[in-house]
């Protein structure tokens, strides 16, 4: 025991004695217009991290390994000769980029000069405590033999060495991303990245420096990102929750028509005290219609004044272009958007609930999966489905009856990024993976309240609010607050009497592919939304094969403009325990 404790500690030594040695002599290169410092990093939060921090944010590739392995820290810099080519008319943000090649040979000279590094300063240490172990001795004790000395650090060596390189190996690859993340200038670039066009059509007031910046930003993204998470997405969803009375929809309405979203789902919490009259003086409802694509909604515990109270759902069914996913008690809708089947159950609770806490959303969560659990037995109260394009839909009328069935109103979708199956036997594979899908579950799941979330299974991803901040944990994606709390409660006190500070405005983009697999998901804090000038502070995209489980059956489709379809379920015993207790 003692001699595998000495061995693991002169190995864990060892090694970050070699990471230390890159740090006081790291590498540097670099290509033709840019030069980078390069050092490897032992910190817990830049393990299996590519950090490359600029003068405009920091760009932050993590990567999911099966071992951890040091953190590589990239500084960039501009090289001198950049500014005779900044001076070329015209000049484009792509002729700023390096060339793979140049990126190829400085992730060449990176692996053979800091592996060097890092490998003298672990052999640096393993000799030095061979030669202590050899002549560490009493006066009258003999010199130990060599063989006897060198052993544990000839393995420590061996251990250092390729546990080191084997874990970077495995772990800085393309297929091993788990996420890209941005923050100030880098971080509103990385929002969209058509925006880099629109700083070429805007080059005459773009300041030279900025190109430079979002060049080398794209060069490491086109290096790194895997090649289908650069594939432009079928299906975008865009996820909000707790807006809480504050009418930020001109901004969603950006939001929308900016990402080419397909639909919005909220997870509750539309409003503060539970009462109708607050959403419509603070102009939500029109808010809302105005956004022009479906509006999937389910009751936060402020979205009601009292146990029995139903106004705000009832009148959220009646704005064109929304669908309450739980419009009347153990009555659900389920509804089919960009070819994903997307459901969920309202909060029981109400504004004032003191009582149950998180338990009280149990009952109610288990009601939801009995409804779905006869619909796939076949002994659940259905209605008709009926369908409309989602590119072409008009506004008519909001969510139907439960008794009936209607087209999601309202509905004007994205542009697809592909076209209609032609072929009828890609259409009936596509009909026969989504029937089997339908059988395994939900493609969404929504709900409000973390509680909630996590004992409802049966769906690829798991949504809800209620916290006011954003967490992942496996497939439950908690959103944060899209307006900071609202107006109302915004500001919270700080430690010690200090100034009231603004709670984090966020939003979140889950991008679907074509087989109707989750891309990313891409998670967005802003701030000074008060102030009427939103701007975005971090950028923070996500592997969505990290997320989404079950995955989609292959030869599933999904795409923007397919038909938007509702289907009414009601269970033929619904739990009447999920009624809340005044």
């Amino acid at each position: 025991m003692v001699v595998l404790l000495g061995l693991a500690t002169l190995t864990l030594a060892s090694g970050l004695v070699g990471i230390a040695v890159t740090s006081v002599w790291p590498t540097q290169v670099s290509t033709q217009s840019y030069a980078a410092t390069v050092r490897l990093s032992a910190e817990p939060d830049q393990l299996s991290t590519l950090h490359a921090p600029t003068l405009f944010g920091d760009l932050d590739l993590r990567f999911d390994g099966v071992l951890p392995a040091p953190g590589v820290n990239a500084v960039a810099r501009v090289q001198d000769r950049i500014t005779s080519v900044l001076a070329t008319r015209d000049l484009s943000v792509s002729a700023l980029k390096p060339t793979p090649a140049e990126i190829d040979d400085a992730v060449a000279t990176t692996i053979t000069q800091v592996g060097g590094k890092f490998a003298g300063g672990v052999l640096l240490t393993c000799v030095l405590v061979a030669f202590a172990t050899r002549h560490w001795r009493s006066r009258d004790e003999p010199l130990r033999p060599w063989r006897r000395a060198v052993a544990i650090p000839a393995l420590s060596l061996l251990l250092a060495l390729t546990g080191t390189a084997g874990a970077a190996w495995s772990t800085f690859r393309p297929d091993r991303l788990e996420s890209v993340g941005a923050d100030g200038l880098l971080g509103y670039v990385r929002s969209n990245t058509a925006i880099l066009a629109d700083v070429e059509a805007r080059s005459a007031q773009a300041q030279p420096y900025v190109k430079n910046m979002l060049a080398l930003s794209a060069a490491l993204q086109d290096k790194f990102v895997p090649a289908e998470l650069a594939t432009p997405a079928s299906v975008k969803i865009l996820l909000v929750s707790d807006i809480h009375g504050a009418n930020a929809y001109p901004l969603m309405k950006q939001i929308v028509e900016t990402e080419g979203i397909t639909a919005v789902v909220d997870t509750g919490d539309l409003v503060n005290f539970g009462r109708v009259q607050e959403a419509e003086a603070a102009g939500l409802f029109t808010g809302i219609r105005s956004l022009g694509v479906p509006y999937l909604f389910v009751r936060g515990n402020h979205d009601a004044a009292s146990p029995t109270d139903d106004a705000l759902v009832e009148r959220m069914t009646q704005v064109p272009g929304v669908v309450v996913l739980e419009p009347r008690r153990h009555a659900y809708t389920l509804a089919t958007v960009g070819g994903l089947r997307i459901g969920g159950f309202n909060d029981p609770r109400w504004f004032g609930d003191t009582g149950g806490g998180p338990a009280t959303q149990v009952p109610a969560a288990e009601a939801f999966g009995e409804a779905m659990r006869e619909l796939r037995a076949g002994r659940a109260t259905t209605a008709q489905e009926s369908s409309t394009r989602g590119a072409t839909a008009s506004p008519s009328g909001g969510t139907p009856a439960p008794s009936t069935s209607s087209a999601v109103p309202g509905s004007t979708g994205a542009s697809s990024s592909g076209a209609p199956p032609d072929s009828s036997s890609v259409a009936a594979a596509a009909s026969s993976a989504a029937a089997a899908d339908a059988e395994r579950g939900l493609d969404v799941l929504v709900t409000h309240e973390p509680a909630a979330a996590e004992v409802s299974g049966d769906a690829g991803i798991r949504l809800h609010g209620h916290m006011h901040s954003t967490a992942l944990q496996g497939n439950r994606i908690q959103i944060g607050t899209f307006t900071g709390g609202g107006v109302v409660s915004h500001y919270i006190q700080g430690a010690d009497g200090a100034e009231l500070a603004g709670q984090p405005y966020a939003f979140d983009v889950l991008s679907f592919g074509g087989d109707c697999r989750l891309q990313t998901l891409t998670r967005y804090s802003y701030r000074d939304l008060l102030e009427g000038r939103p701007v975005y502070d971090d950028v923070r995209a996500i592997n969505g094969r990290a997320i989404q489980s079950p995955l989609p059956s292959t030869g599933r489709v999904c795409r923007a403009d397919a038909p938007v379809t509702l289907q009414d379920v009601r269970a033929t015993t619904p739990d009447t325990s999920a009624t809340p207790t005044p």
